[in-house]
């Protein structure tokens, strides 16, 4: 079955919104007959950025703003707004169509994604923005910790070489009280970032929450993914596959046989990832061929309904990684 496309908005003001989606992430019952907008333009954004973001701290390196909804514009807030906007970088063109398109996949991939759109500058050029979703209705926060944090790894080290998927996974599992389905979930988010050209999954893209009333630091689960895109378009930036090793045994130069022979990850390293880490082989092998049937059933349709200019670069690319591990998908 085809996917319901409409109901992500792949297109944003171009494609009406499902009222369910913008009373979900706007909190709105109908879209105003202007459309939304975020107030200004880049460089607006960018002027106003210090003064916004005096004494806060958004991490990651795209330049990002906290904001609210004010009639039909998102506009700067001090504090803590409910959304985050995310303009291209000067040197990255279109990111936001890319990343909002790559997001919209997952979530048919059936992962916990954060509330996402594409809302236009006043100029017409995009931005990405996410709802925030450890804020609570009740006005409490989450308690949200990325893995550099719970791993004692320095934000300058997030993408280290000396760190590895497995390691990073199994200091996960430990901190949820081995909850297993943080391995399941982990497994799958480091196999999608591979098939997409996801190579900036670094420790602190990956984040874990607990509730503000919970009586232990023990971490409940990941939070929603909310920085997913493909590499791929940037040659420049695409250097490798992933951040991090798959396997821990990667530090030492130790790659899996098939690694050795094809020169890249093939199933089973990501079959290794999975078992090493705890889970069945049985069920190593359903989680890899799923996820890898699931993007091949949606990347095409997700792409052609997208506005990313870069769509037959990104539908190339994953193309040759399904290509990588089909072979033993069934």
């Amino acid at each position: 079955m085809r996917p319901q496309l409409r109901q992500i908005s792949l297109k944003a003001n171009s494609t009406p919104y499902s009222p369910s989606f913008l009373k979900k992430m706007f909190g709105l019952s109908h879209l105003p007959d202007t459309g939304l907008l975020v107030k200004g333009d880049q460089e607006f954004f960018n002027r106003v950025a210090p003064e916004y973001l005096d004494g806060q701290s958004i991490s990651g390196v795209q330049k990002k703003l906290f904001m609210d909804l004010e009639g039909d514009y998102l506009v700067p807030v001090k504090g803590h707004g409910r959304f985050i906007v995310k303009p291209a970088p000067e040197n990255l063109a279109h990111l936001p169509e890319n990343e909002h398109a790559m997001m919209q996949l997952a979530r048919f991939c059936k992962f916990n994604v954060a509330d996402n759109a594409l809302v236009p500058f006043e100029n017409g050029e995009f931005c990405y923005v996410t709802r925030r979703f450890d804020l609570m209705k009740d006005g409490r926060r989450l308690f949200v910790e990325d893995a550099a944090s719970i791993c004692n790894v320095h934000s300058s080290n997030k993408g280290s070489d000396n760190l590895s998927y497995e390691g990073i996974l199994r200091a996960l599992y430990e901190a949820s009280g081995r909850n297993m389905a943080v391995i399941y979930n982990g497994v799958r988010q480091v196999l999608f970032s591979y098939l997409i050209g996801n190579n900036d999954l670094h420790c602190k893209n990956f984040s874990m929450y607990r509730n503000p009333d919970d009586m232990t630091i023990r971490m409940r689960d990941f939070t929603p993914i909310y920085d997913v895109l493909s590499v791929a378009p940037y040659r420049e930036y695409y250097n490798e596959d992933l951040t991090l090793c798959v396997l821990e045994t990667e530090l030492d130069a130790v790659f899996s046989p098939s690694y050795e022979i094809a020169g890249h990850y093939t199933f089973e390293c990501f079959l290794t990832l999975a078992t090493n880490l705890g889970l069945a082989e049985s069920a190593s092998k359903k989680l890899i061929t799923q996820l890898c049937l699931d993007v091949g059933k949606y990347f095409t349709p997700v792409l052609e309904a997208s506005s990313s200019p870069d769509k037959h670069i990104i539908s190339n690319h994953i193309k040759e990684k399904l290509s990588r591990l089909g072979r033993y998908i069934d």
